[in-house]
Formats: C-alpha cells, structure tokens, sequence
C-alpha cells in the first residue's frame, strides 16, 4: 500500500477493510473507523493503532524564530520523515520527490540535522545546472577520512548522510547525461570512485 498517489490510497483503504471483513479478523486488527489506514501508525508495544500526530511531542515555536524556519508537523510530514529514518537507518537511499514549494527540503534538513541518532552526520549539496561531476566528487571527498588504503568514510563511530538538493538540475550533455548524477550512481552502483590524480579506486563506507 505504500507505492500509491492519493486517488488510490482511499481505494487500498477500502480494499483493505473489505479484506479485514470478508476474513472475519476485525476484532483481532481493530482497524481505526475515522480517516484512512494511511492516518494511523501501529504501536507494536501497546498492539494498538495510533495518529501519527501523536507519536511526536507537541510541538513548540519561539516567537523569535524567523519565518523562513518555521517548521509546522503535519500528517504528511511526520509520516514521511519517520520511514526516512527508518530507511537510513538500515543504509537505504531515499529519492524524495514532489511539487515545487512543498517544504521537501526545509523538512529532510530538520530531520536530519534535529531528529537523527547521534552516529548520524549529514552532508548537504545543492545542484545548479552549473555544477559538475568534478566538482561532486570533490565536495564529498572533502568531508571523508582515509580509513586504510583505497577506503574512505566518516569519523570512526559516525555514519554520513548524504543530502543532495535540486538533483534535477544538472544540465543535460548533448546524449542526456547528467554527470553529476552519474557520479553518484557510480558510488550508490560500486561503492565509490576513481581518485583522479591516481587512478585509484576510492571505496566509501557508512555513508549513504
């Protein structure tokens, strides 16, 4: 039921309630009757469902916090950046997409930066339709240390996360490339990249 846009998520959610009846199992899953499935997470220790809005703490602003940082959780927000850090957690890439002004970025930075574990480090880059996969390949391996020859990483104890705004934006070679988004699906297909001074393969480690 994840991979759904909005018109189908109310049809799984009948499909699913359809399912739920038709095996007579209502009273053991106790689906929530107000709102879709979509609205609830399932508390494992209290075997119970729950709003997302409830699994976080109420939350605070102060009145000197700007305008621009303002960060409002709503339904959507917390429900996506909980499977963002359920997916990083386990060494996944995620591809977060959507409309234009939709606060994609304010919010995996929060995230990121404020609601991580600690052994998480986060590296942010931004794509212009100027940059370069050199210029990619340099920034990243600006931030990691040499663990032994030829393996790169983050600081002992620490795990890179790597955040890449406007991964779009890179203009297009004359056969539709994109290099900087090469590069990086050479280190997500290989595990790394050639040093160009040395024709060395650079493996990196806990980072995804």
């Amino acid at each position: 039921g994840a991979a759904t846009d909005a018109p189908s998520r109310d049809a799984f959610d009948s499909n699913l309630r359809f399912k739920v009846d038709e095996l007579k199992i209502g009273d053991k899953v106790k689906l929530p009757q107000v709102g879709l499935v979509y609205d609830y997470a399932v508390d494992i220790r209290a075997n119970s469902w729950v709003g997302w809005m409830d699994t976080v703490p109420e939350s605070t602003l102060s009145p000197e916090t700007p305008f621009q940082d303002i960060i409002v959780p709503t339904v959507d927000s917390v429900r996506y950046t909980w499977l963002l850090e359920q997916l990083v957690q386990q060494g996944t890439h995620v591809l977060a997409l959507g409309p234009t002004g939709t606060g994609k970025t304010l919010t995996l930075q929060d995230k990121l930066l404020n609601g991580m574990p600690d052994e998480f480090s986060p590296i942010f880059i931004g794509f212009s339709a100027k940059t370069t996969a050199n210029q990619t390949q340099d920034q990243i391996d600006s931030k990691m240390e040499k663990r032994r020859r030829g393996m790169y990483g983050p600081p002992a104890s620490k795990r890179f996360v790597l955040m890449v705004d406007d991964l779009n934006m890179p203009q297009r070679e004359e056969y539709g490339a994109q290099p900087p988004i090469e590069i990086l699906r050479l280190w997500m297909g290989h595990g790394g990249w050639y040093d160009r001074k040395l024709m060395e393969f650079r493996t990196i480690v806990d980072t995804s």
